[in-house]
C-alpha cells in the first residue's frame, strides 16, 4: 500500500514539474519590457555559468560552450532594444514603505 501511495506522489510531482508552463506571462508588458526581462534572464544565466565555474561545478570549457550558446540570443535582444532606442536595463523599482526611511523630528 505504501508503494502505491509513493508511486502516486511521484507521478503527481513528475506531472507538475513536467507540465508545460504558460509562456504568455508578459501580457501587460510592452515589447521593450519583454526584451529587457529576456535580457536580464540571459545575463542571469551568464552569471550562473561564472558562479558554477567558480564553485567547480563545471569546467572552463563547459563555461565557454555555455557562453557561446547564449551569446547569439543576448546579442539579438540587445540589438532589438537598441533599435527601439530603449535603455538596456530595467528601471529601478520604486521604494516600498519598508524601504523608505522614517521621517525624523527636526525640533527634538
Amino acid at each position: 500500500m505504501e508503494w502505491l501511495l509513493l508511486l502516486l506522489v511521484a507521478a503527481a510531482a513528475a506531472a507538475y514539474v513536467g507540465w508545460p508552463r504558460n509562456e504568455d506571462v508578459f501580457i501587460d508588458a510592452t515589447a521593450a519590457d519583454r526584451l529587457r526581462m529576456q535580457r536580464g534572464a540571459l545575463l542571469g544565466e551568464l552569471a550562473e555559468l561564472d558562479q558554477d565555474l567558480a564553485l567547480g561545478r563545471i569546467s572552463a570549457e563547459d563555461r565557454r560552450t555555455g557562453r557561446r550558446a547564449l551569446a547569439p540570443d543576448l546579442r539579438a535582444v540587445t540589438e532589438a532594444l537598441q533599435s527601439l532606442n530603449e535603455p538596456l536595463d530595467l528601471p529601478a523599482p520604486a521604494p516600498t514603505a519598508a524601504q523608505t526611511p522614517a521621517p525624523t523630528e527636526a525640533g527634538s
